[in-house]
């Protein structure tokens, strides 16, 4: 060291040899001093979404979703969402919509699909629960009314027995005698139907046999939508599929034949859809889902009220109960609702200037489906939306209508046909801007497992919850999510040293032999602002 730092007269010539006879220095992969580069991108799991704007709805239904956000402490997306599909539920075929002026060939339904994004324990169930209390008592009225509709068919029942047996021996002493027979008693009174809107749990022949009872439609809840979509997957019961597809659209009849419970016919198949899942659920669904197959079909475009948004991570405890006003207001805007006839749905179609917006919206929506710069599921995806937007414009408007009544209504379009104002468009195109940024979000899951796996060890990286340095194993067995196994672990620590996250280390064997091991060291640039 002292030949190093001396003056070039006082270094020693063997040292003055062995400085000339040296090659330039070579950094190499190993050295834990070299300049790290800076680190790569390699997406983030999850893109940003917009945030929820209460201004997107009217005043009950953002009192409602107000109420419930900040009584359970959840972000405004997860009961915005709840609340539009609660009422997509309750209108079903009670109102269409038709969006182009003549064009009468196309009319929309009120039903909707959606789904609420989150991980267990972020109080999905509670918020659906919480929403659609109102629907909750109205088909508890329902079923008190088919009760009392079931003991009076039954004492029907009793009648038509006692008379038709009282007709047999008047007949018979009448054939007896030459006389004319007596007229017959009326037939059997027809049995009574239960009135439904909310379905939790049903084959496909038990909810045909409902919608044909209830052509208005019906809401199917499903506390956890991946229990719904295996189901639609298991052997024999393909059918299913194709039959919820008929109903997404709402205005298509279906029929099944079956020996035994003979023919069924629904004019109308309607039903909307709402229920929870969880991140990682939804992204292996959706691996599978997209890919040319089967289950490529379009059922997972049609979630189109789907909404995944960032969790917040400040907390306050809130104890205080529901505020009765909002429950009231919100159950008698659901009355009014469910109480429209849906054998003469009520019309809509778009004023003057919400037409005007309608054509500008949708050339834009067309233009960007048809650019050829989108994953061709997001493609599909929002080429849906074309009946989205005006569907909620015209939910919109009856939720704007539904506290004072239908008698409101001003400004008809034409005879019998009611007006979407340019509020309530505006509205629509606001929510379906929002929904897209989700829907971007869910397709950002379509990535190879071995991506996602990068992606989680990244964000653990960040998190700093393997400190400075590593082993493979180190990873493994923590068990988390795509690194659970030390083929995983490896493939993801691979990806990650190739866009410059991590850096490999190769120790020396040990005393007793053996191969050498690896560690890797964390580039320290991670931490950093930019990233």
């Amino acid at each position: 060291m002292s030949d190093w730092i001396a003056p070039a007269e006082e270094q020693s010539a063997e040292f003055r040899r062995w400085l000339s006879a040296a090659g330039p220095a070579q950094r190499t992969r190993t050295s834990t001093g070299d300049v790290w580069p800076e680190p790569e991108s390699i997406g983030g799991s999850t893109p940003s979404v917009l945030p929820f704007n209460e201004a997107m709805l009217p005043g009950w239904l953002r009192g409602l979703v107000d109420d419930t956000a900040e009584r359970m402490q959840v972000p405004l997306d997860l009961p915005a969402a709840a609340a539009v599909v609660a009422m997509a539920g309750a209108v079903g075929r009670r109102a269409v919509v038709q969006p182009k002026r003549a064009d009468s060939s196309w009319t929309i339904p009120g039903n909707l699909w959606g789904a609420i994004v989150a991980p267990p324990g972020y109080l999905k169930s509670p918020v659906l629960e919480s929403i659609l209390k109102p629907l909750l008592r109205i088909e508890r009225d329902y079923w008190s009314e088919f009760e009392d509709a079931k003991r009076a068919h039954e004492l029907a029942i009793e009648e038509r027995d006692l008379r038709l047996a009282a007709w047999k021996d008047t007949f018979r002493r009448a054939l007896r005698k030459g006389e004319a027979p007596p007229p017959r008693p009326d037939e059997q009174p027809a049995e009574p139907a239960p009135r439904r809107l909310l379905v939790n749990d049903a084959t496909t022949e038990a909810l045909h046999s409902v919608l044909a009872a209830n052509p208005a439609g019906v809401l199917v809840v499903r506390d956890e939508l991946t229990g719904w979509l295996a189901s639609l997957d298991r052997q024999g019961r393909e059918g299913e599929r194709a039959f919820y597809l008929e109903c997404w659209n709402g205005s298509n009849s279906f029929t099944i034949d079956r020996i035994g419970r003979g023919c069924i016919r629904v004019e109308h198949a309607c039903v909307s859809l709402l229920g929870g899942i969880q991140p990682s659920r939804l992204r292996s669904y959706l691996e599978e889902a997209v890919r040319d197959g089967p289950g490529n079909d379009g059922l997972v475009q049609r979630l189109q009220v789907l909404v995944w948004p960032d969790l917040p991570r400040d907390w306050r405890y809130i104890d205080r109960p529901p505020r009765a006003d909002l429950q009231a207001q919100a159950e008698a805007a659901m009355r009014r609702l469910v109480n429209l006839d849906p054998e003469e749905p009520v019309l809509f179609q778009f004023d003057h200037d919400a037409q005007e917006l309608f054509v500008a919206w949708l050339g834009e929506l067309e233009s960007k489906i048809r650019g050829g710069d989108l994953h061709p599921a997001l493609a599909s995806h929002l080429a849906k939306y074309r009946r989205l937007m005006p569907a909620l414009a015209m939910l919109l408007e009856l939720a704007e209508a539904a506290p004072g009544g239908f008698d409101g209504f001003v400004g008809f379009v034409g005879k019998g046909v009611l007006p979407i104002k340019l509020e309530q468009a505006r509205r629509a195109a606001a929510l379906c801007a929002y929904l897209e940024s989700h829907a971007r979000r869910m397709y950002s899951c379509i990535v190879s497992p071995q991506v996602v796996a990068a992606q989680e060890l990244a964000r653990r990286l960040k998190e700093r919850r393997l400190g400075d340095s590593f082993s493979i194993r180190d990873i493994y067995v923590k068990g988390w999510n795509g690194l659970d196994s030390p083929e995983r672990a490896r493939i993801a620590v691979e990806i990650l040293e190739e866009m410059g996250w991590v850096r490999r280390v190769v120790s020396e064997s040990g005393p007793q032999g053996g191969r050498p091991s690896s560690r890797f060291i964390v580039n320290p640039r991670i931490w950093s602002d930019k990233q």
